[in-house]
């Protein structure tokens, strides 16, 4: 598969752009009396920014660097629209046995991977279809991450398994973003979690977070599948499966000790990985292509400020803005005591950097009060406690207990340590 643009940050791009500036009204609310702001830039003042140079670049990115959608050039096998090709075993696996010799990680057919190739190439068409859509949007930023750690790349098909690679995805156990991480594993590898923010939710600090959080777990079990498991059930759950098994370090002699969903999480993996990197001849094709990774830029906001005070000064919706900074949980960014990253497209950044002022002067509903969150206290279970009661105690709910703690059920035990945010004045 062709990778796609992957050249977020870089400077020569923070203000480069297409199409001219267009003229800008803002009515603000007349009963706040702020006065009606007119901006007007016309394309002779782009000619500064608006270098030969960099629209040739970034045109050689928009038409020669980036997935296509066209299934006449995509179907190199002539199937008919709809068609699920039979599966021919030894064909599978000489593409695997390509697959593995181009990877630290045993991607070698099984007949296990088989059974899981075989559903998905069939059930799960349009879903892959979808997934190969979103990939421009990710896989160039999870490459790059996996590189700068030293893991192996086909590690970047893992948030499809987890999330389909959707950056605001919740299990019903509460796990978040694009990696699936819980709470509680999160909050342990320095990710960001109070009222305004959700740093699962957001593809770099998610990314760097899971292939620390991976890393950690093959240098445990020096193997990849392993820690793939423990990944998904949790050390806990692999060790016992190692102890029950009689000491087996393998995953596929410990398959059958795990979790249920844990057995088939593996071969899921394997199975995806086959499916996105030969899905042409699978008769399966991007659907949906979302914006290139390289189209995207960042700029830093240093006072607080709401998406309904951004959009309307851009060619941009809430949604989309939303869409791009996944981290704000409340559609504001709460810089008041420190900077935050705000993603737009590149095309995008000169009208902020120009309008920036002005958007502050667009009053909102109603102003915020930016609150954050203590510290997180740790509770030691006593005898006789149950969650309903410690929750009373701290001025907390039962929800938010299970969610910190990785608390699938009810059940705890004498001397357990809970992490609690509790209020200030409950401690």
């Amino acid at each position: 598969m062709r990778g796609a643009c992957w050249l977020r940050g870089f400077p020569f791009l923070l203000i480069a752009g297409f199409g001219l500036f267009r003229t800008t009204s803002i009515h603000a609310n007349d009963s706040l009396g702020v006065a009606l702001v007119e901006q007007e830039f016309f394309a002779d003042s782009l000619d500064v920014v608006l270098q030969k140079e960099e629209l040739a670049w970034l045109a050689y990115l928009q038409e020669d660097w980036c997935f296509s959608t066209d299934t006449s050039l995509l179907n190199i096998r002539a199937f008919e629209l709809g068609q699920t090709p039979l599966l021919d075993t030894a064909e599978m696996q000489m593409r695997m046995d390509l697959l593995n010799a181009q990877s630290p990680m045993d991607l070698a057919w099984n007949p296990v991977v088989h059974a899981r190739i075989a559903f998905y190439a069939s059930k799960r068409k349009n879903h892959l279809g979808k997934m190969l859509g979103r990939a421009p949007a990710y896989f160039p930023l999870f490459e790059s991450t996996l590189d700068r750690f030293g893991l192996p790349l086909e590690l970047k098909y893992l948030p499809v398994v987890e999330s389909g690679l959707n950056p605001v995805a919740k299990s019903h156990a509460g796990a978040r973003g694009l990696w699936q991480f819980m709470y509680a594993t999160a909050k342990y590898h320095g990710l960001r979690i109070d009222s305004y923010i959700d740093e699962r939710h957001d593809p770099v600090r998610s990314s760097e977070a899971a292939c620390t959080y991976l890393a950690k777990l093959h240098g445990i079990y020096g193997d990849w599948y392993l820690a793939l498991a423990a990944y998904n059930a949790g050390p806990g759950n692999v060790n016992r499966a190692i102890r029950r098994s009689g000491g087996k370090r393998n995953f596929w002699e410990i398959r059958f000790f795990l979790p249920r969903e844990t057995r088939n999480y593996v071969p899921t993996f394997m199975a995806v990985v086959y499916l996105m990197e030969f899905s042409q001849e699978h008769n399966i094709y991007p659907d949906r292509v979302s914006p290139s990774f390289a189209f995207l830029d960042t700029v830093m906001v240093d006072e607080v400020l709401r998406f309904d005070q951004i959009t309307p000064l851009l060619d941009l919706e809430e949604k989309e803005l939303a869409r791009l900074n996944p981290m704000y949980r409340m559609d504001i960014i709460p810089a008041s005591m420190e900077r935050f990253p705000l993603v737009l497209p590149q095309s995008e950044i000169p009208g902020f950097l120009a309008f920036q002022d002005s958007m502050r002067t667009i009053e909102p509903e109603r102003t915020p009060d930016i609150v954050f969150v203590p510290e997180p206290v740790t509770y030691r279970v006593k005898n006789g406690d149950v969650l309903g009661k410690i929750a009373d105690h701290f001025g907390v709910s039962v929800r938010q207990l299970k969610e910190w703690n990785d608390l699938s059920g009810s059940m705890i035990r004498i001397g357990q340590k809970l992490t609690i945010h509790a209020d200030p004045s409950k401690l």
